[in-house]
């Protein structure tokens, strides 16, 4: 082999093995933009874990915390600890959320992100318990990690977090299509909602306060279509427009990176915080500048307030249990006692035995499923507490449909009655129906039922409607029509011609306009092709729901098949005027709309029952 054939194929092969010695990995590159704001929104804090430099937890990836706390002046307050370390009880209830998320989180690298993220969970409701109890407290954390291409995330209260992908905005904790809930115990960090992250995908997590909320829709648009530099610019400006403007944020860019497969071992190195608020006021960084570097020591656990927590070493609580056995047992001379106490003590365990493991599958899966119904109206009364009456619709709709299959008994009725007293509340004012049983459909209705159902066949339509003998229905890249449809119907031609269809569509109602709700409740009215309002209803469908009008009618009726309501929003203003409550302990299994805006509600054994 020539000498320049030697040096090209030392090269190459110095090319191939520095190759084989680099991995691709997804990598986070979170922004935090804290602005601290009026006192009326509480304590906010945020806080950004990583161990990129240990390589043993690194695979655990990144963890990452935002919080805000609320309570009237004079409770939950700790003078003595406030006046000793200048710290408020409100910013030790983050930082010892944040430090005991951290600590558990990365305390077992031989786990799996979704296990560790699930052990430190229950660790974090273990200790904090006594927080969550007091009722003059509100307590709003999103705790989530981004592992690799995996992310997973809880809450409790007030959290959003969003994925920009395909210039899309997707809201990871109400997406059941890409994202997974799956329970982790009866507390308040109850939920792990999991699913997959990738390359150019982009997240924003954030507290939704009240002076966030009123401009969430610019901020979402602001995100979609700006780079970083642009939003935290955007940011900054709200805050200037707005005083007491409050927000606590971490906007992350997922990107794919390569390193050396074989890392050194080194003090972990992390930038300066970035954050939006009080960093504002400092000189920004010009391009071409470069940050300074520091090596953060890892901090420390927050000191628990003695009175509330203890996290020491506990006994064995099997010994001290016999310890106190044995302190009551008599003397060894007295042999006859003895064998009498240990007989009584099998009996015992016999029972506790019988009674807490032989437990019938009946019964079982009727504690299973009253328990997880408690569970969820206690959160759904947290929900309600703080203005999310959505969520709080949301958990008792899927309460009832949990408990719905389960066998019928008076635990699970007490249940569901305690569910519909919850939702009578949210839905006032409810007006009892009292429905007639009827021998058939009207011709009208039966006629239209089975030109919608053989239509909704032939086009794959999400929803889809009737008005005037023209069919409108939710297409996949919008409203299309087919003209004529009863008689000699036309290709479906696209509609909509201004602005787009809401995120998840899921009914349309057609009255000369076009009124499409999605599954988060939004109401969007179209005139000629052209959107004209987007409204809130705060009434939360689901896949059961039923949306019809008439062309006369001042409302939409959005008919719930498996609760048995109908709710009347207006066409105007999208608010509720009324909702009427069908007594039924089974769910309907068809509902319509008659054009003198009679319902009628078909049972699953077909009965035909008319509601006025």
């Amino acid at each position: 082999m020539g000498l320049i054939s030697s040096v090209v194929y030392t090269k190459r092969l110095k090319s191939k093995i520095c190759s084989s010695m680099e991995k691709i990995f997804l990598k986070p590159t979170p922004k935090e933009i804290l602005i601290r704001g009026s006192q009326k929104e509480g304590h906010l804090d945020i806080f950004s874990y990583d161990y990129n430099s240990d390589e043993a937890k690194r695979k655990l990836g990144n963890l990452y915390i935002i919080g805000n706390v609320q309570h009237n002046d004079g409770d939950f307050t700790d003078r003595n600890y406030e006046e000793k370390t200048g710290e408020s009880d409100s910013t030790y209830a983050t930082n010892l959320v944040a430090s005991l998320a951290k600590r558990e989180y990365y305390s077992n690298p031989d786990l799996s992100p979704k296990e560790a993220f699930s052990a430190a969970l229950k660790k974090i409701n273990d200790v904090v318990d006594e927080f969550f109890v007091n009722k003059d407290v509100k307590i709003n954390i999103g705790i989530f990690a981004l592992a690799g291409e995996n992310i997973n995330i809880s809450r409790i209260g007030k959290f959003k977090i969003l994925l920009a992908r395909d210039n899309k905005t997707i809201d990871i904790l109400n997406n059941i299509d890409i994202f997974s809930k799956e329970k982790v115990q009866e507390k308040e960090f109850s939920h792990v909602v999991s699913g997959r992250i990738a390359h150019g995908d982009k997240i924003l997590a954030f507290y939704p306060g009240r002076s966030v909320t009123a401009r969430e829709k610019a901020i979402k648009e602001s995100f979609l279509r700006l780079d970083t530099e642009q939003f935290l610019e955007k940011i900054d400006a709200l805050k200037e427009e707005k005083a007491g403007l409050a927000y606590a944020a971490l906007y992350i860019n997922l990107n794919r990176v390569k390193e050396p497969a074989i890392v050194p071992k080194a003090a972990k190195i992390l930038p300066p915080r970035a954050a939006v608020s009080e960093v504002a006021e400092k000189e920004p960084v010009k391009q071409g500048d470069k940050r300074p570097e520091y090596v953060i020591p890892e901090p420390e656990l927050p000191r628990i307030i003695r009175s509330e927590f203890s996290l020491g070493k506990k006994d064995n609580s099997f010994a001290v249990v016999l310890g106190k056995i044995k302190m009551l047992l008599p003397k060894r001379q007295n042999k006859a006692v003895i064998f009498v106490s240990l007989g009584v003590m099998v009996l015992v365990g016999a029972w506790a035995v019988k009674v807490f493991f032989f437990v019938s599958p009946n019964q079982r899966q009727t504690a299973n499923a009253v328990s997880e119904a408690q569970n969820n109206m206690k959160l759904a009364k947290t929900k309600i507490s703080q203005n999310d009456s959505l969520g709080a619709r949301k958990l008792l709709f899927g309460s009832i449909v949990s408990i719905s299959s389960v066998a019928p008994s008076d635990k699970i009725n007490d249940a569901k009655n305690e569910i519909i007293k919850l939702l009578d509340d949210m839905d006032k004012p409810v007006v009892e129906s009292s429905p007639t049983l009827t021998e058939i459909l009207p011709k009208s209705v039966s006629d239209k039922a089975s030109l919608l159902a053989a239509e909704k066949t032939k086009t794959g339509a999400i929803s889809l409607d009737i008005y005037e003998d023209n069919l409108y229905f939710i297409a996949v890249d919008g409203i299309s029509k087919i003209a004529d449809v009863s008689n000699k119907p036309k290709d479906a031609v696209g509609w909509l011609k201004g602005g787009v269809l809401p995120p998840e569509p899921l009914l349309l109602a057609v009255d000369g306009k076009v009124y499409v709700l999605n599954k988060s409740g939004l109401l969007t009215v179209y005139y000629k092709g052209e959107k004209q309002n987007e409204i809130n209803t705060l009434i939360l469908p689901d896949e059961s729901s039923v949306l019809a009008t008439t062309k006369d009618s001042q409302y939409l009726y959005l008919i719930n098949k498996n609760m048995g309501r109908i709710y009347l929003i207006s066409k105007a203003g999208g608010t509720l005027f009324k909702t009427f409550k069908v007594s039924s302990q089974e769910a309907f299994a068809e509902a319509y709309l008659d054009q003198d805006e009679a319902v009628y509600l078909v049972s699953k054994d077909n009965k035909i029952w008319k509601v006025q």
